[in-house]
């Protein structure tokens, strides 16, 4: 009778993940880094539905947060401190287009099933009262 409490409990865990690491990479897109250093990677949220092993598969689960390209895209800024000997600095390859597009889905999904557990835990509520 609770199932959708925890599965939009589920799916707020998953909205805030997604959130943070969304957070993460907008951060650090414009950290510049001498070529030859490791470059910030962008992350972004692999997410599925619980599989049916651990229950009756309701919900959804962060199977894992996968990692952008590593070499980062090269930047002609001669008069940077971090820039190598050719005047080139590498940045991270960070869409802010793509973020905040998945900031607004995120966003949304958070609200609509946090929305969806108010109303759930309402409804139970009231039929707690009847049963009185």
């Amino acid at each position: 009778m609770f199932e959708a409490i925890d599965i939009a409990g589920s799916g707020i865990n998953v909205d805030q993940t997604w959130i943070d690491t969304i957070g993460g990479n907008v951060a650090n897109a414009n950290d510049g880094v001498t070529p030859g250093q490791p470059v910030y990677q962008a992350q972004y949220v692999d997410a599925a539905a619980v599989p049916e092993a651990n229950g009756p598969g309701l919900g959804v689960e962060v199977q894992s947060i996968e990692l952008g390209p590593a070499q980062g895209q090269m930047d002609y800024e001669p008069t940077n401190p971090k820039a190598d000997a050719q005047g080139e600095v590498a940045y991270p390859v960070v869409d802010l287009a793509q973020q905040m597009t998945g900031l607004i889905e995120s966003q949304s999904s958070y609200q609509a099933n946090a929305s969806v557990m108010g109303k759930a835990t309402s409804a139970y509520e009231s039929i707690l009262q009847i049963k009185a």
